[in-house]
């Protein structure tokens, strides 16, 4: 009697949680009409005072997506004016790589900017500047890409931040080539290039080289944007990445064809294309083989051509590149005029339909990203009323689960009402069960002992993972807990009950550990080290070094190791 009296009690308690944590998310869900990202960053927006367990959700949700550290918390003392701050150039990076949606893009990074000068945070700027450059130039609005460019070229040259001046001048170098501003685009390639071989790490040296190359061949001097190419050439093949060493290969081809070398770009082209498709790189291929069709049209190969720009066809179709495709079929169209006037006929219809259908999807999208921004905006700034919408939508959900608690709820009593006496008599027997048998202090102290030496296995195991991670260049809460087998609540549990610490607070404790350690053993400069140690904003990590060790990185790196 006892036993079954338990298992009722037992089912009904775990029935109420079930039932409870059932109607908690279908009552989100149905409240949620928009996706919880921007959700979420609605709810910052329209708050005087921010709830913390907000913003750390939306940079959690962030986080999986790629878009920003896992390490980053706001904490009670984080002013209203910080969180926004970062959530707006946050969101504007997650709406330009995960939506790109441009309109949204420059609203948020626009946001971001204004509460960075407000708290004068020079690197915010600067990066806000960089996603309104970006999200600028890729809608057409050159100028204002520009204008956005040269302001955060200003900033790095305040800072003598070599590598972000670097940044802004092959960026501008760009926006200028675009505008056939050649003369500019030379001035600002040519100072991209000198400072980025004056550093330490120039992995990025070869992309400046690919740039110059192009703005070169653009202003017809051949012979320096072929030492540019083959300059960007060595350094890749030194690197061993065969990919980018193909597209290097077909920009030297690119420079002999406008130079009408012939027999030389066919030479380049050839060799990039084996390399391509050996290496897959499906979009390289196709434009490498569509340019390969262009060179033998204009040698007079119309065989040559057709069996090019057929693959190119084919290559197109399989990834769903109609952008390349219609120049294809453009191309096919001259090819076969002579041969099969009828096919070449096809193929000029299909290119005047893709290219329409381009012209249509590119209005189309931006058309949705500026409907999608003005609801936003407008939510924004009525934010109360849109959620009282949402509660007025969900209320025949709502009126269904109210009904499916009291049932539960009158069930339950029932139960209970009916069996009074044998649950009390359950609960004296458990009662008397403990009396029997208790825990002796020798049980006590060997569960102890043996939980420190599995916290310690634990943490041990945990390290050896996060040293991995940071060679991979990324370190992750989440991806940590998936080297564990664990999920992330549980490793962030087994992390407070082992150290005392939230997962936040330990992993930047080692990190900060390291970073002294690098300071004490090497004379790299402090970005260089915050890198190593997994901080992308070295700001960021001078005031947490400060606080820990209550001294910044360069005043620890001086202070003698007696003393320490």
């Amino acid at each position: 009697m006892n036993l079954r009296i338990r298992i009722l009690v037992f089912q009904t308690s775990q029935i109420k949680k079930l039932l409870f944590t059932t109607i908690f998310a279908a009552v989100s869900a149905s409240i949620c009409a928009v996706p919880e990202t921007d959700s979420l960053y609605r709810e910052i927006l329209i708050s005087n005072h921010i709830k913390l367990s907000t913003a750390n959700r939306l940079m959690f949700l962030l986080d999986a997506e790629g878009v920003t550290d896992s390490l980053i918390h706001f904490g009670k003392g984080t002013k209203n004016r910080t969180i926004r701050k970062a959530v707006n150039l946050h969101m504007a990076s997650y709406y330009l790589d995960k939506m790109s949606n441009m309109t949204a893009t420059l609203q948020a990074a626009t946001r971001a900017e204004k509460e960075a000068r407000e708290e004068c945070d020079t690197p915010y700027i600067e990066e806000a500047l960089a996603l309104q450059a970006v999200a600028n130039h890729r809608i057409g609005r050159i100028d204002m890409a520009l204008e956005a460019a040269q302001t955060e070229l200003r900033l790095d040259s305040m800072r003598r931040d070599s590598a972000n001046l670097s940044r802004a001048y092959n960026i501008l170098a760009g926006l200028s080539l675009q505008a056939n501003r050649l003369d500019d685009a030379k001035h600002y390639i040519l100072k991209a290039t000198e400072i980025e071989r004056s550093l330490e790490d120039s992995s990025l040296l070869s992309v400046r080289y690919g740039m110059a190359a192009e703005i070169y061949t653009k202003s017809k001097e051949y012979d320096r944007a072929l030492d540019f190419a083959q300059r960007a050439y060595e350094l890749d093949r030194k690197a061993g990445n065969n990919i980018k060493v193909a597209r290097r290969l077909s920009q030297t081809a690119d420079i002999y064809a406008a130079q009408h070398a012939d027999k030389e770009a066919e030479s380049f082209y050839l060799r990039a294309i084996d390399m391509l498709r050996a290496e897959n790189e499906k979009t390289s291929l196709a434009i490498t083989l569509k340019q390969l069709g262009r060179l033998y049209m204009r040698m007079g190969r119309n065989n040559a051509a057709k069996h090019a720009l057929t693959e190119c066809e084919s290559v197109c179709r399989a990834t769903g590149n109609n952008y390349i495709l219609q120049q294809a079929c453009r191309l096919l169209a001259d090819a076969l005029s002579d041969q099969s006037p009828r096919q070449a006929l096809n193929y000029m219809r299909e290119a005047m339909t893709l290219n329409d259908s381009l012209h249509n999807e590119r209005a189309e999208k931006l058309a949705n990203e500026i409907r999608l921004s003005q609801r936003n905006e407008l939510a924004i700034m009525d934010g109360r009323r849109g959620t009282a919408d949402n509660l007025r939508e969900c209320y025949p959900t709502l009126l269904i689960l109210l009904a499916g608690i009291a049932c539960i709820i009158f069930a339950t009593w029932f139960a209970h009402r009916k069996k009074p006496q044998e649950i009390i008599e359950e609960t004296d027997v458990a009662e008397d069960e403990t009396e029997v048998v208790p825990a002796t202090e020798a049980m006590e102290e060997t569960e102890s002992q043996t939980l420190k030496a599995k916290d310690v296995e634990f943490l041990a195991r945990v390290s050896e993972l996060y040293e991995q991670s940071l060679e991979r260049d990324r370190l992750s809460i989440d991806v940590l807990a998936a080297e564990m087998c664990m999920s992330r609540s549980q490793f962030t549990r087994r992390i407070l009950a082992a150290t005392g610490m939230s997962a936040n607070t330990y992993f930047n404790r080692i990190r900060l550990e390291k970073a002294a350690r690098l300071l004490k053993e090497s004379e790299r400069p402090v970005n260089t080290i915050a890198y190593e140690c997994g901080f992308d904003d070295t700001p960021y990590f001078c005031n947490l070094f400060k606080k820990f060790y209550k001294v910044t990185p360069m005043q620890y790196r001086i202070i003698p190791k007696t003393t320490e």
